[in-house]
């Protein structure tokens, strides 16, 4: 029974779960309000071994599954839990997690939103998954835009895996609210929502939003639930004042503030996927 309690805290509890208890932990969950939904299932992660890029396509150049719950990365754990809340059963979540993470079927390493500002953050606002919550907090908070030129980023090492997929040209703008704003406003946070790192521009890594996770309302406060790279290697709750205080520590790479964003009952959107898939 030890051992069994020590694994379940190692590796989180999620994944100790056959697919039968997910799938009713699933459809027991659509019963609780919303929020509590994201709270819940974020909850089961905590523990769970971070893994670098553990979800793939099914096929491709990455063709590792496109569904497990043992290993995360900071955007699969936001992406499944958002997915596990929408649904009614684990058959669903798996559907919905595809609808999530790639702009149009079917699933594909050239159809994934890989680029969170210019990909993944439009596509599913536009989806009905996600709301900024910026403006909501700040009515004046400032923007940053990325200006994504595939002739230029494909020159990186660290992004020339993304050469072949279907990442658009353009600027993309992102709200965020500055370190100390978001200090003084986090009363105004909705419970449950994404946060996201906001760095500051630099050629050398292209990208502006560099990790995400959800705030929780904790015992204690808030906690920014995330898949942590450090020293745990695993999702944590981390308090949020503790959090604030470690990006601003980063000088090699400036963090400028956080966005945010309002996960949303995408209930019209999941019952057209569920008519499509008939």
């Amino acid at each position: 029974m030890l051992l069994l309690v020590a694994a379940i805290l190692a590796t989180g509890p999620v994944s100790m779960m056959s697919e039968t208890q997910l799938d009713e932990k699933i459809t027991a969950e659509h019963g609780q309000p919303w929020l509590q939904r994201i709270d819940d299932l974020s909850q089961m992660f905590v523990g769970t071994t971070y893994g670098e890029l553990p979800l793939g396509d099914g096929s491709g150049p990455e063709g590792w599954p496109r569904w497990r719950v043992d290993k995360v990365d900071c955007q699969t754990f936001v992406e499944t839990v958002l997915a596990m809340a929408n649904a009614h059963n684990l058959k669903e979540a798996k559907s919905i997690l595809d609808d999530i993470r790639y702009a149009k079927p079917p699933p594909s390493f050239e159809n994934r939103n890989h680029f969170t500002e210019a990909q993944w953050l439009p596509a599913n606002t536009q989806k009905g998954y996600l709301k900024d919550e910026v403006p909501l907090i700040d009515g004046r908070a400032p923007t940053e835009t990325l200006t994504l030129r595939k002739a230029q980023w494909s020159q990186l090492p660290t992004l020339q895996r993304l050469v072949p997929a279907n990442v658009p040209d353009g600027k993309f703008m992102v709200r965020y609210l500055p370190v100390t704003d978001l200090r003084a406003k986090a009363k105004s946070i909705q419970p449950g929502s994404i946060i996201f790192v906001v760095r500051e521009g630099n050629p050398k890594y292209v990208v502006r939003i560099s990790h995400m996770g959800f705030v929780i309302k904790g015992a204690n406060g808030w906690v920014v639930r995330h898949a942590s790279t450090g020293t745990e290697h695993a999702v944590i709750d981390e308090p949020l004042g503790a959090y604030i205080q470690r990006m601003e520590s980063y000088k090699k790479w400036p963090v400028i503030g956080f966005s945010l964003a309002v996960p949303l009952d995408a209930s019209l959107r999941v019952s057209q996927i569920a008519t499509a898939s008939r």
